[in-house]
């Protein structure tokens, strides 16, 4: 039976997606870099493989007998690379749960040689690259008698971050504000807002223009020409001060009471527009459950090989597998 290595099941995420995965009976491995993951283990009955990233043979050794692996240990852009190229080398399908604009760069880097391996390349498995992706794809599906030529495209997120996501976005942020236009990534000026209803009682506020990887995923995706990513912030969703003070991420019950919301403006090319919002449960929530139901897809045969997107494998309709998430139309 295929085998489903979870990398970082001891952080916030990955434990979240373990306990998810445990729950509906994928047989999985989990793995980490310390020796926390052996106590881990142990408390879900589970086998573990311990291994560290420097040491190339160490980790092509870890990936004996599996057929896909879930990334969940961030900053990305020190554990996506050795990953990537280790699952090439074993033909390993690679999922993860990166908000990191360069693991998505890093991908597409990779993209001929994941096709000439016959290895699907699958970052964002979850988190807003699967919700806003599937989101869009659904919106532009609706513009049935026009080309759409613009996607503005915004996430709404509530509560607190976990303190590896607020590490690991603390080393990743851009200072470049993007946007695509033709095509092409190009600056965009960051007092660009605009207002969008996010159908959950707070009538219209304001969205900020920020970088987010699904400007290169919806590019991707969609093929729409012209993409803006914008957030609203709610809470204390972007925590400062000393990170690693951060407790280990919110409670059950404070995401409970977090939930996210995304709204999609699709614009056609003779002027028509449609509207369409997701409704959801919180984002750690989220990405726990949708990279398991992704993981355990393409153990399933759903793989389609290189750099690929959630919407594009799994299709619009995959937000809606995880409970509480629904998508309504204006």
């Amino acid at each position: 039976m295929p085998a489903l290595l979870i990398y970082g099941a001891t952080g916030y995420t990955g434990r979240l997606a373990t306990q998810h995965a445990k729950q509906v009976g994928l047989e999985i491995v989990v793995g980490g870099r310390s020796e926390t993951i052996k106590a881990f283990a142990s408390e879900l009955d589970l086998p573990y493989r311990l291994f560290d990233l420097k040491d190339l043979k160490h980790i092509d050794s870890a990936l004996t007998g599996v057929t896909v692996l879930l990334n969940c240990a961030g900053p990305f852009h020190r554990t996506a690379e050795p990953l990537i190229t280790a699952c090439i080398r074993n033909k390993v399908h690679y999922l993860d749960v990166a908000a990191e604009l360069d693991s998505y760069k890093l991908a597409e880097k990779h993209d001929a040689q994941a096709k000439a391996a016959n290895v699907m390349l699958l970052p964002g498995c979850g988190g807003s690259v699967a919700m806003l992706g599937c989101l869009a794809g659904h919106a532009v599906a609706r513009l049935n008698n026009t080309a759409p030529t613009r996607i503005d495209i915004s996430l709404y997120v509530a509560g607190s971050m976990s303190r590896g996501s607020a590490i690991s976005a603390s080393e990743n942020l851009t200072a470049e504000c993007l946007q695509v236009v033709d095509g092409e990534l190009a600056p965009q000026e960051a007092t660009n807002t605009i207002q969008l209803d996010f159908d959950n009682g707070g009538g219209l506020v304001t969205n900020y223009p920020v970088t987010l990887p699904d400007l290169f995923t919806l590019r991707r995706s969609t093929k729409v020409p012209n993409i803006r990513t914008f957030v609203h912030a709610a809470g204390d969703a972007f925590p400062t001060g000393d990170l690693a003070a951060l407790p280990i991420g919110p409670t059950a019950e404070q995401r409970a009471a977090a939930p996210y919301h995304a709204a999609v403006v699709v614009t056609g090319a003779d002027g028509s527009v449609a509207r369409s919002v997701l409704h959801t449960v919180n984002g750690y929530t989220f990405t726990g459950k949708a990279s398991v139901e992704g993981a355990g897809r393409v153990l399933a045969g759903a793989v389609k090989a290189g750099f690929r997107t959630p919407a594009e494998v799994f299709g619009s309709q995959f937000v809606e597998v995880v409970e509480g998430s629904s998508i309504k139309d204006f």
